[in-house]
């Protein structure tokens, strides 16, 4: 890590950034000196003390302690090395006022008047799935560009619990997808907004996944469901008309109707069947059309190795104001 380290601060801020141990380390308790590796350098004719933090990463509390004891063997600035760190302790240790050098090049030294605005932006290395709710956090801020929500109204407008909602709500902020302002008469409401077209797409479509649960055959197409898969397309665009039906229904509706269900292989390829997706949110919640809504139709259909289908989608989203290629 010191290496890359040492190779990143004379590339960004100073060629002559030299680092060594740093010798009055021993005169720290042992616990410290254990917990800890620790280093000297000189930045921009600042003379820093470094200190590695290990794999088990006290919290900001015993960090704070930590350091106190630490200035009493020192007058340099100390600054927290970290191989890698979460959007939550990043913003903990600004607001504690902690600095801190990231290994992929974040940095917080205030006292050379550097801050994040000076390098990239943190990314995390794997985008995980969002959580259902999440996801239709996402599609909510997708169609409704101008809205400010807080938590309570979230809840209402998508028939969440309060919990439910304000972890969809966080998912989409870890992922740099919505900010927030606070307000209300205490100051602590915090009223999310997501960021502009076209980084809310560039930046959330990792994060996304397809809505269909299980795809059954069913004789007729249920009440309430809507036009879905490529014969939704097929309306939408110049793609040939399919033979077979399909359309979308959510789980819940599936489970409460009585919906006729074939399971016989040879039934289904002799009969003209409807071909139902089962979705894990309702389709009615963001379409007020007879077909499901563009983005969900994009991500049931995205993994289909087909160039007509890519072709036909690509036609459908281009006249959307959040989808840029």
């Amino acid at each position: 890590m010191i290496k890359s380290l040492v190779s990143y601060l004379k590339e960004n801020l100073d060629d002559e950034v030299l680092v060594k141990k740093w010798e009055d380390k021993n005169k720290l308790p042992l616990l410290l000196q254990s917990s800890y590796n620790y280093y000297e350098t000189r930045i921009l004719n600042h003379q820093i003390i470094l200190i590695e933090i290990m794999e088990n990463s006290p919290n900001v509390e015993q960090l704070q302690k930590h350091l106190m004891q630490i200035r009493n063997q020192t007058e340099y600035p100390l600054v927290l090395l970290f191989n890698e760190i979460s959007r939550y302790r990043r913003k903990s240790l600004i607001k504690n006022r902690i600095s801190f050098l990231i290994k992929d090049g974040q940095m917080y030294m205030p006292f050379l008047g550097l801050d994040l605005n000076k390098v990239s932006e943190f990314i995390e290395r794997e985008a995980k799935p969002f959580t259902t709710p999440a996801q239709i956090a996402y599609l909510f801020f997708l169609y409704n560009y101008d809205s400010i929500v807080n938590v309570t109204d979230f809840a209402k407008k998508m028939n969440f619990n309060t919990m439910t909602a304000s972890r969809a709500l966080n998912d989409l902020y870890n992922a740099n997808l919505i900010t927030y302002e606070l307000s209300g008469m205490t100051g602590r409401s915090k009223e999310y907004k997501r960021i502009s077209n076209p980084e809310y797409l560039n930046k959330g479509k990792d994060y996304l996944k397809s809505p269909v649960w299980k795809i059954v055959h069913a004789v007729k197409e249920p009440k309430g469901a809507y036009l879905a898969g490529l014969d939704a397309l097929s309306n939408l665009s110049m793609l040939n008309p399919q033979k077979k039906s399909v359309y979308a229904i959510s789980k819940d509706n599936f489970y409460k109707g009585n919906i006729e269900i074939v399971k016989n292989k040879d039934l289904i390829s002799d009969m003209n069947l409807v071909e139902l997706e089962i979705w894990n949110y309702d389709p009615k919640l963001f379409t007020k059309s007879i077909h499901v809504d563009l983005m969900s139709l994009y991500l049931s259909l995205r993994d289909l190795k087909d160039e007509r289908v890519e072709q036909a989608l690509d036609e459908v989203l281009q006249g959307e104001s959040w989808y840029m290629e």
